[in-house]
């Protein structure tokens, strides 16, 4: 959701979170989170989490911010709490509280693409094609030697082993989808749109594999898979092909049309926390 500013404009406090809040990308937050930050009053850490996601950091960082003259001296020029500062120091608090404290010490927060993780917003970069030894686990699980498709391959030539491989320039999202699809869709604002389209492709008949980001606070997860799909949380956080350090998210395979295929790539991924769609008939 893009973080436009309401009428929160009665103070000087919050002209400040809103004149921040109108200079970000646009970040998937639920509508109460996007609200709570509007109001100054959002947790700075949750800001934090969706701009990374989004392959942007905030500079400087609350700790970077919280140490530039000591808890104690901070405290007293920004004139509030050194448990406020502490707070602060430890990545946590509230965005009220860090722009007040940057317009003490006359810093101006900034918002920069992360080196390295930007490539995260798009399917084309091979940095973020899937891990090679996952996508071997679950073919292992299916019993094949390749998908029946890819609707949105970085190439004509992979890296997914898919008997069909669709491109961005063939619009996977306008076809049929059909057989065995694997999907690891772009992280972008189009992810909700992919993610709705392997839940209506399974309805139709399709076995839909998503790789996609564990944001079980997004309206599209409740929408298209809590309830809707059996999900398997994978441990730790992966290294995307050539990806010289692991992702800054967590991610979670998403099954769509099989909780038998669900229980055989459980079974192949040791640590996977499996979440059977005990809602399927």
């Amino acid at each position: 959701m893009n973080l436009k500013t309401v009428g929160y404009t009665g103070s000087k406090n919050g002209r400040q979170v809103n004149h921040f809040l109108s200079q970000l990308p646009p970040l998937d937050l639920p509508a109460r989170t996007v609200t709570r930050l509007q109001k100054g009053q959002g947790r700075l850490a949750v800001l934090m989490a969706a701009l990374t996601e989004a392959g942007h950091e905030l500079r400087p960082t609350p700790e970077a911010l919280a140490q530039k003259y000591g808890q104690r001296e901070a405290a007293r020029k920004a004139g509030i709490s050194r448990n406020t500062i502490t707070v602060l120091a430890q990545g946590q608090g509230t965005l009220a509280s860090y722009l007040a404290l940057a317009e003490a010490l006359k810093v101006t927060p900034r918002i920069a693409k992360r080196p390295g993780f930007a490539a995260c917003l798009s399917s084309r970069d091979q940095t973020w094609a899937t891990p090679p030894d996952l996508l071997a686990a679950i073919l292992q699980a299916a019993g094949s030697e390749a998908f029946d498709l890819d609707p949105c391959s970085p190439s004509p030539e992979g890296p997914v082993p898919a008997l069909t491989r669709w491109t961005e320039a063939d619009d996977g999202l306008s076809r049929t989808w059909q057989g065995l699809v694997f999907v690891n869709p772009p992280y972008s604002r189009a992810l909700p749109l992919w993610v709705a389209k392997c839940f209506q492709e399974a309805d139709a008949g399709a076995v839909v594999i998503g790789l996609v980001p564990s944001r079980t606070d997004t309206r599209w997860w409740h929408s298209h898979v809590a309830g809707q799909a059996s999900i398997l949380m994978l441990k730790g956080r992966l290294k995307f092909g050539n990806g010289q350090g692991s992702a800054p998210f967590p991610s979670a395979l998403v099954v769509w049309g099989s909780q038998e295929l669900a229980a055989r790539i459980a079974a192949a991924l040791p640590g996977a926390w499996h979440i059977p769609n005990k809602t399927a008939a």
